[in-house]
């Protein structure tokens, strides 16, 4: 498993965002808990209220994302936002009922796991690929691809899911010697 590089990436979401404890109501990969019915919420309102709109303003109407970011107070609370939406090329016109968010430039790894390997993102990557590589994380979020054409549901454990990891080269001090 290879990442993809990308150099100095900026996304655009819109979407629709949570803050708390995703995981209180039901456990993680199900439609029960609150990121499930986040999605839920956004593809009603981008589906029935909004197809249009969004199909003029989104990069790849086929890919949703879903951003998980950490803020200061994650360690103590366990509570983070997570945003689901689309990335647009466009922000002048904006749902009510939707949020933007502009992320920064940065560089981004990106890979893809299935349903079935999704866990290899915090053995392989973070664990071996990124410190092997000299990168380290450059900020708190990471952020879920969902591509229509290759992801076909969690119950499908051949669905793809890409993952953009936000990263900073690490630069390595030269140690002086007289």
């Amino acid at each position: 498993m290879e990442p993809i590089i990308f150099e100095g990436k900026v996304f655009q979401l819109l979407g629709c965002v949570f803050y708390g404890d995703p995981f209180h109501s039901a456990e993680e990969w199900s439609y029960e808990n609150e990121i499930g019915k986040l999605w839920e919420r956004y593809i009603e309102l981008s589906m029935r209220k909004y197809p249009l709109l969004l199909r003029k303003i989104s990069v790849d109407s086929y890919i949703g994302y879903e951003l998980h970011l950490e803020p200061n107070e994650y360690e103590e609370t366990k509570k983070y936002y997570v945003m689901v939406g689309t990335e647009v090329n466009n922000i002048e016109e904006i749902p009510l009922e939707m949020f933007i968010k502009i992320l920064p430039k940065t560089t981004y790894i990106n890979f893809t796991t299935t349903i079935e390997t999704k866990f290899e993102i915090g053995g392989y990557i973070y664990k071996q690929w990124i410190p092997e590589n000299s990168y380290e994380q450059a900020f708190p979020y990471v952020i879920q691809g969902y591509d229509g054409r290759r992801y076909k549901g969690l119950d499908d454990p051949k669905s793809e899911i890409d993952w953009y990891i936000p990263v900073k080269k690490i630069i390595k001090k030269k140690i002086r010697t007289i």
